[in-house]
């Protein structure tokens, strides 16, 4: 019967001896793989939660800027409508000025024709230069304190080439006494319609052109036709 001698246990150790040191590799595996997965998981949510703060800085933030953005676009739309509330009024009065100018315009020259036409009946102008030479002429004869004067009055008449003849002829067959008392006529090119009756030694002159009557009478009439369109305009 043979024995084993205490070297042959030494160098063929038991089974159990292996089994115990590859639990015990094992566990250390497990145990490094369960805190690689429990830091990994730490960092993970550390990571997360920052994440979720820089979000939320960074939502805070666009908040306050659309919040910026919406506050702006309101006052610029606000100084838009006013903007264009005051541009509309602007256009409005300057619309409606240039409406009465026009019809002012267009007033003057509607009575300019009403006068021009009256000018040109050769009878009228005729009895209106007969009637204003006579008062001048009387005016001037008077004196300044209503003595009668020795002096010829000197007038001068100046009227339209175009009508110089038929009014001459009226003045030398209708008035010619006129002529007697210093009325000299002559003919202006500057006039188109109408007459001026120069006092010679007073160098004073009675216009009675189509212009100057027409500038007199709009110096009545404008006023009330301006007035007449601002109660129109006030009604619209």
């Amino acid at each position: 019967m043979s024995t084993s001698s205490p070297v042959d246990k030494a160098a063929h150790p038991q089974p159990d001896a292996k089994a115990d040191a590859s639990v015990g590799v094992q566990e250390l595996i497990d145990r490094l793989k369960s805190e690689g997965v429990q830091e990994g998981q730490q960092q993970a949510e550390a990571l997360l939660a920052e994440a979720k703060k820089q979000a939320a800085k960074l939502i805070d933030a666009a908040r306050a800027e659309a919040a910026t953005i919406a506050s702006e676009a309101q006052l610029q739309a606000e100084r838009t409508q006013t903007n264009g509330k005051r541009a509309l009024e602007l256009a409005s009065r300057d619309a409606s000025l240039h409406l009465k100018e026009q019809l002012q315009h267009e007033f003057r020259g509607w009575v300019g024709g009403l006068v021009r036409e009256q000018f040109e009946d050769t009878e009228f102008v005729a009895e209106l230069i007969r009637e204003m030479a006579t008062q001048a002429i009387a005016t001037l004869d008077a004196g300044p304190a209503g003595a009668e004067s020795d002096q010829t009055a000197k007038l001068k008449l100046l009227v339209s080439p175009d009508g110089a003849k038929s009014i001459e002829a009226f003045v030398k067959g209708q008035a010619a006494d006129m002529l007697r008392q210093g009325v000299e006529l002559q003919a202006d090119r500057s006039l188109t319609h109408g007459f001026r009756i120069q006092i010679i030694d007073d160098d004073i002159e009675i216009n009675f052109s189509d212009e100057a009557v027409t500038a007199a009478l709009m110096r009545f009439l404008a006023p009330k036709f301006r007035q007449r369109i601002s109660s129109l305009a006030n009604e619209a």
